[in-house]
């Protein structure tokens, strides 16, 4: 489990920086056109910030049950399928919510208060007469992207028995090609707001606010996003190959700047990178100045964790 210090203030925003690599995947696609979402100017990939929730909302739920939550303690309201893969609406949702807590006398904030996502990424709560919106408190300043070029190869794909046309062989059904990331290493920037986080989790029934503050919710979010990309990983195409390589988390004491990670690419000799070695090296060079322009130092962090073979010397 990855542990958090202390926060020095209760009010403000802090900060987490979160990179991970991709190796030879498929992340986000385009919904509309199954592609990767790429920067056609500098060949630059990225994502949506729903695409990263969504994976950590799993995380999540995996680090809830590794700290031996009871099993409604886990729950995730954005579980749009049950176990068995059949789609749930909002209401239907909503009811097992109630069910799992046997809530006899319905509250509208009954999923806000006993689910886990909801307090940090916020939701409408679309209910007839008793409507109403759960503002953010945890977001993406900036779309997570490659702070790189990328390759990006195209590959046939054909998992079909090929089809017969008057007795003979014609083209096999199901064939494809596909846009496939070589590598890619993605910096996600997020900024926690505390009143919010506050506001939306102060009455929860699973994480005491009174007990854990905001350091609670923090270390909820900053485990389950490194769980979606290591011990917890989909096995799909799209996700196996993704990997988490550091996540930093600071609590800014003056003015910072506000950089795009992706804009890092300007300061790169060699935009195209191909290897973690060449990331790694790459970020050790350019990391550090842009960590001090957001006032992340040693003084101003709660928490610094990295994979084995992510040797980033500003990260200690």
């Amino acid at each position: 489990m990855i542990k958090l210090s202390p926060l020095a203030a209760k009010s403000g925003n802090v900060y987490v920086l979160f990179g991970f690599e991709a190796i030879q995947a498929r992340p986000n696609l385009d919904p509309y056109t199954s592609t990767l979402r790429t920067n056609d100017e500098t060949m630059q990939v990225f994502t949506s910030d729903v695409h990263l929730k969504h994976h950590v909302r799993r995380g999540i739920k995996a680090h809830a049950l590794a700290q031996e939550f009871s099993k409604p303690d886990t729950a995730i309201f954005y579980e749009k399928e049950d176990e068995a893969g059949n789609p749930r609406d909002f209401t239907a949702r909503l009811k097992l919510i109630r069910d799992a807590y046997a809530i006899k006398d319905a509250d509208k904030k009954d999923a806000l208060n006993h689910c886990l996502d909801l307090p940090l990424f916020g939701y409408v709560h679309a209910v007839s007469k008793e409507s109403f919106n759960v503002t953010n408190a945890a977001n993406t300043l900036f779309r997570p992207s490659t702070f790189h070029s990328c390759e990006i190869f195209s590959l046939g794909r054909n998992n079909a028995f090929p089809g017969l046309k008057n007795g003979e062989i014609n083209e096999a059904a199901g064939s494809a090609t596909v846009d496939s990331l070589e590598y890619g290493f993605f910096l996600a920037l997020w900024e926690i707001n505390l009143n919010m986080l506050r506001v939306n989790a102060e009455n929860h029934k699973a994480v005491d606010w009174n007990k854990t503050g905001a350091s609670g919710w923090l270390e909820m979010l900053i485990n389950g996003m490194w769980r979606a990309y290591t011990s917890d990983r989909y096995p799909s195409f799209t996700q196996r190959s993704q990997f988490a390589q550091f996540v930093v988390g600071w609590q800014p004491q003056g003015d910072v700047g506000y950089e795009n990670p992706a804009e890092l690419i300007n300061k790169l000799e060699h935009k195209k990178l191909t290897a973690h070695h060449e990331a790694i090296e790459a970020l050790n060079e350019i990391l550090p100045g842009f960590l001090k322009g957001w006032d992340c130092t040693q003084d101003t962090r709660f928490v610094v964790h990295s994979a084995a073979n992510c040797k980033i010397d500003c990260l200690g």
